[in-house]
């Protein structure tokens, strides 16, 4: 019998194959998911925005992006994305003028203005959410007094709150029109003493608490009724880094505690790109991704099991 006489070529043809096979494992594609989606934050204006008509590109990506031309242009567009997509429910911030043209598919989110005007809101049936709460554009942190009205308000009528941290506008926001933030008061932590003092309060914290990672995991950890949207991050980062960021999250145990929500502005591409980015994260499920796109967001809202299910009758594989 012959001997070999470079055993390791055997060895090295073995571990090649181990290795080819166990990367195709680790990074195989689940199906791309289809069903219905709840768009967690969505932005529309109520006067002309400085984002109107212009280009941009991100520094940190190198991505390109237009913009919509005007309110109009804004409307229109958005509203076509969303059907696009099959986006069946949207919380749209400061335009609650949007929710009479689509009532089934929109909901409001306010939280800029003074508790007494968010509560007739309600009261009147024009607030669902009370979100996005800004104040971090402010320099003020969530556990700051000023804020407990909101947060005491939002508990006893048993409304939604997004609570906005970080990131505050593009990579160096503070340079380009929003002077009071500051990366020293992001960090998701300062939410904690509100959920202490708020515990039937319903809250996410929008961008997911990037790039704290690790206080984000003890957070909801040690809070369970805390829920996270992936907000900006979806799509204004590297993708490997939202992959990874998400992949922690859910590693941790929380794939059913992310809401998806692009915190569309005016930026065409942000609704195509963040769904994609969402899609093609090989560590995903498509159990996972449905979640994500849509159960989670419906368990939050409270929405009832006939309005699920006709959401799903629609079509698409969201079953």
């Amino acid at each position: 019998m012959k001997k070999n006489r470079n055993p390791g070529c055997i060895q090295t043809a073995i571990l090649s194959c181990v290795f080819l096979f166990s990367g195709f494992s680790a990074y195989a594609q689940s199906e791309p998911y289809t069903g219905p989606i709840i768009d967690m934050h969505v932005h529309a204006y109520r006067q002309a925005s400085r984002m109107f008509g212009i280009t941009y590109q991100n520094p940190i990506t190198g991505k390109t992006y237009a913009t919509t031309p005007d309110l109009e242009a804004h409307r229109e567009w958005t509203f076509k994305k969303m059907q696009e997509h099959r986006i069946v429910k949207a919380v749209v911030n400061y335009h609650p003028d949007w929710y009479d043209q689509d009532p089934d598919r929109v909901l409001i989110g306010l939280g800029t203005a003074e508790p007494d005007t968010l509560r007739r809101m309600y009261e009147a049936g024009r607030l669902h959410v009370m979100g996005e709460m800004t104040a971090y554009y402010d320099g003020l942190q969530a556990d700051d007094p000023e804020l407990e009205p909101y947060f005491e308000l939002a508990e006893s009528l048993g409304i939604p709150v997004g609570y906005h941290i970080f990131p505050g506008g593009p990579p160096g926001g503070m340079y380009m029109g929003f002077p009071g933030i500051r990366a020293a008061n992001a960090d998701p932590m300062q939410i904690e003493r509100v959920l202490v003092s708020h515990p039937k309060l319903k809250i996410y914290i929008m961008h997911a608490g990037w790039p704290y990672l690790e206080d984000m995991k003890a957070l909801m950890y040690a809070h369970p009724q805390l829920y996270v949207d992936i907000g900006v991050i979806s799509w204004n980062l590297p993708r490997a880094e939202f992959h990874s960021y998400l992949k922690a999250l859910v590693d941790a145990g929380f794939g059913k505690r992310i809401l998806y929500g692009t915190d569309q502005m005016a930026f065409k591409g942000s609704f195509d790109q963040a769904i994609e980015n969402v899609n093609t994260a090989g560590f995903l499920s498509l159990e996972q991704k449905a979640d994500i796109f849509y159960n989670n967001a419906a368990e939050f809202l409270g929405l009832s099991p006939e309005e699920v299910r006709a959401h799903k009758q629609e079509g698409g594989n969201g079953k």
